[in-house]
């Protein structure tokens, strides 16, 4: 199935779970657990519509870019192994740091979600990410400082 998914994408295609149920015959949940267990297996994201188009929730890719980041892998091999453009890695790094550096300065995560725009769903799945891979503040400040944030030990409030 990997193999089919894979050969597809390089032919600029797409197959659904639904067709890959067709091709081999196999019920839905026997396609997703053999394409989650591949995945998880060797750690990549194979080519499919909920991964390219992010329809669907198997394993994040949130997760999968972050720890290959954390592992030292460039942005663009990440973009390689996940089949993802190289800014859609940009874009989740970015917000790994912007959720990384205000869990730093203790920000609530309800005014993470409100500051960054984004849903507070999300700022929990970052900071769980942060929470399972950089136990403590130096590993957070030192991952920013590999990807060039420099952060001052303390922000001087003057309100």
């Amino acid at each position: 199935m990997a193999r089919v998914l894979t050969e597809a994408y390089i032919q600029d295609g797409l197959l659904s779970f639904a067709e890959l149920q067709w091709i081999f015959l196999a019920s839905t949940g026997t396609v997703s657990r053999a394409i989650d267990h591949y995945q998880r297996q060797h750690r990549v994201i194979l080519p499919c519509p909920g991964t390219i188009l992010d329809m669907g929730r198997m394993l994040t890719h949130k997760d999968l870019v972050v720890r290959l980041h954390l592992q030292g892998f460039s942005v663009l091999q990440i973009a390689r192994k996940t089949h993802h453009a190289p800014r859609s890695v940009d874009a989740y790094l970015k917000v790994f740091d912007a959720v990384a550096i205000l869990h730093i300065y203790g920000m609530d995560p309800v005014l993470m979600a409100a500051v960054l725009g984004r849903g507070e769903s999300l700022i929990h799945e970052y900071l769980d990410i942060i929470t399972r891979y950089l136990k403590d503040t130096d590993t957070m400040r030192e991952c920013l400082r590999k990807r060039g944030v420099q952060l001052p030990a303390k922000i001087a409030y003057s309100g």
